[in-house]
């Protein structure tokens, strides 16, 4: 089996591993136990990035949970581990809800329209509040990765930058990110950064899988990694894509699953069909199952895209692993990429 190996984040000297494992469902979904042996096994296969958020993950159950969950369980293992050194920590603020209970009906199911209103945004008093808050949950003094969330159109940029900039010229945070958030804006947000000398953004994290959303889909807050924002990244290599869902929910291993998955309609176009033909002709040939190709896939692009592995199971995480053993060559990327007609 092959370690996780190294990459640099962004210009960065920071050195990550080339997956990230995701730690939303930790202390939720995943009890104790099974997030620590997970993150103990990730460590042991040579990872060090592992990605929360303030906000993980208070939809689940019907009103037990506020949010706190995953960043407490990553306190107390590295806590327990005394590893604190050796872990690459990145979490996110903005999109944590004010009053979580309050958006629930009497069900406890979300009410999942009202959600966006009720995010804490990224205004300077937000952001100080989580930055404290994620500290003391995760029993740190300092975050190496720091995300804006959700992009907040309603805080000025140059408030947010300003804010995210003092906290890393105090230490507190070591490096910006931004998720969720349009090319455009990104460009205006490298602008504003550069024009006063602030600590510009190494880390972008959008959703990005093999299958792409139908043009013009409506995602709600969230981003899907287009062909605008590649070519936006090309002209600004400085910058890191993280994938997250890259499997989106595990869909490529059955039918069964992709009617299953909630975005699914999001998906279910004539350019989906060609490419799952596409996927699953290279994976039987390869002898593997279709998330870990499209995990090996993405492990294959240049410039270097880190997926996101997370999962409800260790059993899931285990599974991803498998990707890291699969090595592509460039006929058979092209072939799944759809610009070769044959292998």
């Amino acid at each position: 089996m092959k370690q996780i190996e190294r990459i640099p984040l962004g210009n960065t000297d920071a050195q990550v591993s080339r997956v990230c494992l995701g730690a939303m469902l930790m202390g939720t979904v995943m009890d104790r136990d099974e997030s620590f042996r997970t993150l103990d096994r990730f460590v042991e296969r040579g990872g060090n990035f592992i990605d929360t958020a303030n906000c993980y993950a208070w939809w689940i159950g019907t009103g037990e949970y506020v949010g706190d969950e995953s960043e407490n369980i990553l306190g107390e293992w590295m806590s327990a581990r005394n590893n604190r050194d050796k872990i690459f920590l990145a979490t996110k603020c903005g999109a944590r809800l004010r009053d979580p209970h309050s958006i629930r009906g009497a069900d406890g199911v979300p009410r999942w329209s009202e959600v966006p209103a009720n995010y804490e945004g990224a205004s300077r008093n937000a952001i100080i509040s989580a930055v404290n808050d994620s500290l003391r949950r995760l029993r740190t003094d300092y975050i190496d990765l720091y995300y804006v969330h959700v992009d907040d159109r309603a805080a000025s940029l140059e408030e947010t930058l300003g804010t995210l900039n003092e906290l890393v010229a105090s230490g507190v945070i070591r490096h910006v990110g931004y998720s969720n958030v349009r090319s455009w804006r990104l460009e205006r947000i490298r602008a504003i950064c550069e024009r006063n000398g602030w600590s510009q953004p190494v880390a972008i994290q959008q959703e990005y899988s093999y299958l792409r959303p139908a043009a013009g889909s409506d995602q709600g807050v969230g981003v899907h990694a287009d062909a605008e924002f590649f070519d936006f990244l090309s002209e600004n290599p400085s910058m890191t894509l993280l994938a997250y869902s890259p499997l989106l929910k595990g869909i490529y291993t059955s039918k069964e699953k992709r009617l299953a998955y909630y975005n699914w309609p999001l998906y279910d176009t004539p350019d989906s069909a060609a490419r799952l033909e596409r996927l699953h002709t290279v994976a039987k040939r390869l002898g593997v199952d279709g998330n870990t190709l499209v995990l090996a896939w993405m492990l294959a692009k240049s410039p270097a895209i880190i997926p996101i592995l997370g999962g409800s199971k260790y059993a899931q995480f285990e599974a991803n692993l498998a990707a890291l053993d699969v090595r592509l060559d460039r006929e058979t990327i092209a072939y799944r990429d759809g610009t070769a007609t044959s292998l």
